[in-house]
């Protein structure tokens, strides 16, 4: 797991960058308008009415999901404190969930915002206590800006949840006469948690590749292979 843990956290943010562009490239929404991370909810990519790619956005959240389960399993790999299994656990749960979001998609409302949601929710904790983790234990070997970084996934969800959702009930009411603003807060915080867990997850992958480059490296020196001057 050590070794798959960190291609799995790269393959996550490769195949959920590749989907959103595949599907948002040819989207058209109910107003007829074309797709944006200003005022349009992640999900909405997956919708089976408006995404004309919504299978392809789908199913990479289904695999991206796995990836995601994967990489937050691997983390025990390199550190096994109280605080890191119990947020290695809750992202594993999370994971699942995701699996469940692009399994059921946002044209099955309630169901759908239910799972979404409790992924946001248990991501963000996750997140959070490995960040946490990172900062104060002493047995965690990723840099602290990392778990710096870390914590931007848990601002913007809290920011996330201060939004007005007033309009959401405005757009189920007037469908297609709907007009978005051209920022629309609430959808863009969503892409901002998004853009902060992905980058998170790509920078702790990279770091986990080089713990395992320097780790052979010491083998082989020890080993006299290689040469230790």
């Amino acid at each position: 797991m050590k070794k798959i843990a960190p291609f799995a956290g790269l393959a996550t943010c490769i195949i959920l960058y590749s989907v959103i562009i595949i599907a948002a490239t040819p989207y058209i929404g109910q107003q007829g308008e074309t797709y944006s991370i200003f005022n349009h909810f992640i999900s909405e990519l997956g919708s089976t009415h408006f995404s004309v790619n919504h299978m392809t956005y789908n199913s990479g959240v289904i695999f991206s999901a796995i990836g995601f389960g994967l990489f937050t399993f691997g983390l025990l790999s390199y550190v096994k404190t109280p605080l890191t299994k119990i947020a290695v656990i809750t992202g594993v749960i999370s994971s699942f969930l995701c699996i469940g979001v692009g399994l059921v998609p946002e044209d099955y409302r309630w169901p759908h915002l239910i799972l979404a949601f409790s992924f946001f929710c248990l991501m963000t904790i996750s997140a959070t206590l490995f960040s946490w983790s990172i900062l104060k234990e002493e047995q965690n070997p990723f840099p602290k800006y990392t778990g710096i970084y870390g914590f931007f996934v848990t601002l913007f969800f809290i920011l996330f949840l201060c939004m007005p959702k007033g309009l959401m009930a405005i757009k189920r009411t007037e469908g297609p006469f709907f007009s978005r603003p051209e920022i629309w807060w609430l959808p863009f915080m969503e892409w901002l948690i998004f853009f902060a867990l992905t980058s998170w997850i790509f920078i702790i992958s990279i770091k986990m590749l080089q713990f395992e480059k320097k780790e052979t490296i010491t083998k082989l020196e020890c080993s006299g292979e290689i040469s230790m001057s």
